[in-house]
């Protein structure tokens, strides 16, 4: 994948958050989102601890919450927003709005190599290049959706960041079938996304043990799942039902019901 897809996704969808939360209401700031146990004030300081971080701008990052393995820990990120609780949320936007513009100007030169280490990331987890800019742009995209939601502003699918996000996440889904579930060799599932982002393709497993993805439908699958592309996101992304699931299945309803209890794959 091209860096500079990344990139242009993540600009994208940090402006658009950034307009959206320039317009909130105070009342807005302090729903709840689908991202357990926060607000959309926590969001924001979430997101304004990420990029400053990494931009070495405004508060940055925590510095006593140490960071092992490939993820991020949710102690982690909890601890850049607690770093924020004093912030209004005028304040939270200015961090985050400098973070975007001195990112965006490091960024407007690509690095050479996709694969090695990136220099800044946050809590100096051990990401390259591009694991680092694909995650940013995922997490500032379903942040936004996280916004949108809980504020009752929609959008946000119209734009490149949402097609490789969705692309993204159609892409763990062999990983769910095959080691996840531990799906039998043969087992084939479609999955549907409807709306803005629609697509349709068929996981399954081979006689090898492992999950793949194809584009289109596979007549003689188990199981069939279709749903709304934001119902998708949410689902993968592991969020809290703000809203009535808009999803039908057919098939083998165990394989179904097994696949949608282990479909979260974020961190």
């Amino acid at each position: 994948m091209e860096l500079s897809l990344y990139v242009d996704a993540w600009a994208e969808s940090a402006e658009r958050t950034l307009a959206l939360l320039s317009n909130l209401t105070d009342e807005a700031w302090s729903a709840p989102t689908g991202c357990p146990g926060w607000t959309v004030r926590d969001v924001a300081a979430h997101l304004a601890a990420l990029e400053s971080e990494i931009s070495t701008t405004g508060r940055g990052g925590p510095t006593d919450v140490a960071v092992a393995g490939a993820e991020l820990a949710a102690a982690y990120a909890e601890a850049g927003v607690r770093m924020r609780d004093d912030m209004t949320p005028a304040a939270l936007v200015d961090e985050l709005r400098i973070a975007v513009a001195v990112r965006r100007d490091v960024l407007a030169t690509l690095p050479d190599d996709p694969r090695a280490r990136a220099e800044d990331t946050p809590g100096g987890i051990g990401w390259s290049n591009e694991v680092l800019l694909r995650n940013r742009m995922v997490d500032m995209w379903v942040h936004e959706q996280d916004i949108r939601l809980a504020a009752g502003v929609p959008g946000g699918y119209d734009g490149s960041a949402a097609v490789l996000v969705v692309s993204g996440f159609l892409l763990a889904l062999p990983y769910v079938l095959a080691k996840k579930l531990k799906a039998d060799p043969g087992t084939r599932l479609v999955v549907e996304t409807t709306g803005p982002v629609a697509r349709t393709v068929t996981v399954e497993v081979g006689d090898d043990g492992r999950g793949r993805l194809h584009d289109g439908e596979h007549r003689n699958a188990d199981a069939r799942l279709s749903m709304s592309v934001d119902t998708f996101v949410a689902l993968v992304a592991g969020r809290d039902v703000l809203q009535p699931r808009s999803l039908t299945w057919s098939g083998d309803s165990t394989l179904v019901g097994d696949l949608l209890a282990e479909i979260a794959v974020t961190p």
